[in-house]
């Protein structure tokens, strides 16, 4: 589904966003990154789990879209493409890593989640500590696993949606991700954890 936002006092959607952008208005591209660099940081976060690399990939999504943009056909969402390009761009960077022999760090600054206030403290603590258990479990999956898990549990997209950013069947992602909940659900029982 396309995000709407007001600009100039009328609800434009990403697609007609794009349209202006490939007519030369650089308005229309200033609207699309402010919509969307949350999501291209989100995902490319998810992905790499390190915020420097993260802002980075991200970054270089929308430098790669700007210089891509007139030949964007339409044939999927916007921010599907947007999503196919994160994944590659974080691909790229997990590859450079290994190249030059550094290992996947972790940062967890700003990876605060503060449970509602109506919550009960030790509740909230609880459920802090589940969903960081959880994500230190996801960051530590092999890539396609993670990437399917990012996608459909984060970013909410649909089967096709992400069959369409990893290049892949559905059937393919589907099968990831069930075996992406498998590993996770036998990790979580081995350290006594609920599986939720």
């Amino acid at each position: 589904m396309a995000s709407v936002v007001t600009i100039e006092s009328t609800v434009v959607s990403d697609r007609e966003l794009v349209a202006r952008c490939q007519d030369g208005n650089a308005a229309a591209f200033d609207e699309l990154v402010r919509r969307h660099q949350g999501r291209a940081f989100n995902v490319a976060w998810q992905l790499l789990r390190n915020r420097e690399d993260a802002t980075e990939v991200a970054q270089d999504a929308f430098v790669r879209i700007y210089r891509t943009l007139a030949g964007f056909r339409g044939e999927c969402e916007f921010t599907t493409w947007l999503h196919q390009i994160v994944v590659n761009l974080a691909h790229n960077k997990r590859r450079w890593w290994r190249c030059r022999g550094r290992q996947e760090t972790e940062t967890f600054d700003g990876d605060r989640q503060f449970a509602a206030p109506t919550v009960p403290p030790d509740m909230a603590a609880a459920q802090y500590e589940f969903a960081r258990t959880l994500s230190a479990r996801i960051a530590k999956l092999p890539a396609p696993y993670r990437e399917v898990l990012v996608l459909r549990n984060v970013e909410d997209l649909s089967y096709e949606e992400i069959a369409v950013v990893l290049k892949c069947e559905v059937g393919t992602v589907k099968s990831r991700i069930a075996r992406a909940r498998e590993v996770l659900r036998e990790s979580m029982k081995d350290d006594g954890l609920p599986k939720h």
